[in-house]
């Protein structure tokens, strides 16, 4: 794993891909995941997964028989997932466009959870509409879906498109962080 000052550099040599100057805090790490009932989830999806450390954590509290399907798009954080030796992950560098497309891949259908740090609010808007409805059609009817921003920018977005949306503020850590939990 990359240390802070090495994640630094490579978040801002493209801080639009990136949207962040460092990583998750842990206090950060267990808002995103405490909505989600590992004892349950079967497929999980990871939106801008980056150095890993909310991949570890994942892997962490999931069932032996479930995988993790993480999406990231920048090759250095790529190289660096690809390291994690577990046979639950799936790193796939393309866009959380295409969730249904590498569902379908590994043998399922829907997502049980979806766990982001895509910074949404500096996409495109365009973007954005993709990949919510790629979120939305591949997250399990009575699955979760869990978002952290460093602004409320995507509160009327989120609302808009999901039927249950709550918000949670984690100010510790850099910068402090909103997180989203979403359901239909």
């Amino acid at each position: 794993m990359l240390n802070r000052f090495q994640f630094f550099i490579e978040a801002t040599r493209n801080i639009k891909q990136a949207g962040t100057v460092t990583q998750s805090s842990r206090f950060l790490i267990k808002k995103m995941l405490a909505p989600i009932d590992f004892s349950q989830a079967k497929t999980i999806v990871e939106l801008g997964a980056g150095n890993g450390c909310i991949t570890r954590a994942i892997l962490k509290k999931m069932q032996p028989d479930a995988q993790l399907l993480s999406f990231e798009v920048n090759p250095k954080f790529v190289e660096l997932l690809k390291n994690i030796e577990d046979e639950r992950l799936h790193v796939i560098d393309d866009s959380a466009e295409k969730i249904p497309e590498f569902l379908a891949k590994y043998n399922s259908t829907q997502a049980d959870a979806i766990v982001s740090g895509l910074p949404l609010a500096i996409f495109s808007k365009e973007l954005n509409a993709s990949i919510m409805q790629s979120i939305i059609a591949t997250l399990n009817p009575e699955g979760v879906y869990t978002q952290f921003q460093y602004s409320l920018a995507s509160q009327g977005m989120l609302r808009k498109k999901f039927d249950a949306v709550k918000v949670d503020f984690t100010p510790l850590n850099v910068p402090p962080a909103f997180v989203y939990i979403c359901q239909k």
